[in-house]
């Protein structure tokens, strides 16, 4: 069936059995790369297409996603969630639709994806070069993604991205990992992701180990570890996680000092050259460019119609049905290279990756994460040896107030720890309290 026939079938089930409806068929390709010390290992090809339905009665809501090729069955689960479920007190009727269409399609991209011939990346990005010393994985896709809502809204976009990461191993236990994302086939940016990488693990590979002792550090982020953490603080600026009691600005509105001046997160759903650029959200509202915290303060929390109910404000244009949710995020840059940060740190722990971050207690914002291939002790703005993993083990709120400065290069990431593409520099934190995690 064509997308066209699979959004008629399902919204001519839906008239009559429900109060409202929003229809989102996902048509879309896939060509994923992964590499290994052995060279290219995988080449995979793939078609998906989803269908999302959201269905009310009532205040009664429900949503459900199956397979696009089968939508008698999305209507029958979504009709039957709706039936199973009581009154919600996150209900609100859909809005009349203000998006606008708005694509970023790379042709090259879009034909790779397609077709599943990938084989001009191997060779652009010298993956067969990396045989013995890295692994990794790039992925190349292509989307069309159409919405209709009982409230009017008939809209479509089209978008590809581009990204992946690399982990360069050397010697017996030194290894650095780097990221990066795009719209377009940006051949640059993957290439300087690479070289990141190989430099951090040849780099580590050198220094003697020395061991660190438990305490609090100057500690330098790289935009890796960095994109991780400020993708919590998002989601914690998410209007659900605070009216659910899953956030640290819970006891927190617009206008408080929540982290150091220094600090200026923003949603960009109009950012063109990040994967999540798109004109409309999920209920058909138009997106914008907004700032989540300016220069410290909280200026927004992220809405779609329900939460912006519940709330007594307006939609910020980030649906997710049930939910808010962020697209694109950047973090503004200061004013220091990246050999100035070091200088910056003086005395202190660069960490270049992470993984395994877990929240303790959601409100209270304490959490620890696990540092991920290479950690550099500095000294005297030099790194002077490489220690083994170690783990931040304090609160958000407390790392968000004490950032000093921030690197000048804004680095596009995104990968398992960084689902939203996040452009972002390196972070310098005056304090943080590391463990061994050994």
């Amino acid at each position: 069936m064509t997308v066209e026939a699979v959004l008629d079938a399902v919204v001519k089930a839906l008239k009559g059995l429900v109060d409202e409806y929003a229809v989102i068929v996902v048509d879309g390709y896939e060509s994923m790369i992964k590499f290994y010390q052995r060279g290219v290992s995988v080449v995979q090809s793939w078609r998906h297409r989803e269908i999302g339905v959201y269905a009310a009665i009532g205040r009664k809501m429900g949503m459900v996603w199956v397979d696009a090729e089968d939508p008698e069955k999305a209507v029958t689960e979504a009709v039957e969630a709706v039936k199973h479920s009581g009154d919600s007190p996150l209900y609100a009727p859909l809005p009349e639709p203000s998006g606008e269409p708005l694509s970023s399609v790379d042709v090259k991209l879009k034909e790779a994806a397609s077709s599943g011939e990938v084989s001009f990346i191997v060779e652009d990005l010298e993956l067969e070069e990396t045989r013995g010393k890295a692994a990794g994985m790039v992925k190349v896709e292509y989307n069309k993604v159409h919405l209709i809502t009982s409230a009017g809204a008939d809209l479509d976009y089209e978008y590809t991205s581009f990204n992946g990461y690399a982990r360069f191993f050397e010697g017996r236990d030194a290894s650095g990992q780097w990221s990066w994302t795009s719209t377009r086939y940006d051949l640059a940016a993957a290439k300087r992701a690479i070289g990141q990488a190989r430099e951090l693990a040849a780099e580590c590979a050198k220094l003697p180990r020395e061991k660190l002792e438990p305490g609090e550090y100057r500690v330098l982020l790289s935009p890796m570890i960095a994109g991780n953490l400020v993708e919590e603080v998002v989601m914690a600026a998410n209007a659900g996680a605070v009216l659910f009691g899953f956030s640290f600005f819970h006891d927190k509105k617009p206008g408080d000092l929540v982290a150091s001046e220094n600090l200026t997160i923003i949603d960009k759903p109009r950012d063109m050259e990040l994967p999540e650029a798109r004109g409309f959200d999920d209920e058909g509202v138009a997106t914008r460019d907004k700032t989540i915290i300016e220069r410290g303060m909280l200026k927004s929390f992220l809405h779609n119609t329900k939460t912006a109910k519940l709330m007594n404000a307006e939609s910020t244009g980030n649906a997710g049905w049930l939910l808010p949710r962020p697209f694109n995020v950047e973090v503004a840059p200061g004013d220091l290279s990246p050999e100035e940060m070091l200088e910056a740190l003086r005395d202190g722990v660069y960490i270049t990756n992470n993984w395994y971050t877990r929240f303790q207690n959601h409100l209270e914002g304490t959490f620890s994460t696990v540092s991920r291939d290479a950690v550099f002790i500095v000294k005297g703005g030099k790194p002077v040896a490489c220690t083994h993993r170690v783990r931040i083990a304090d609160s958000m709120p407390r790392i968000l107030k004490n950032i000093e400065a921030l690197g000048r290069q804004q680095w596009p990431i995104q990968w398992w720890e960084v689902r939203h593409p996040t452009r972002i520099p390196f972070i310098l934190l005056s304090s943080a309290r590391l463990t061994t995690a050994e």
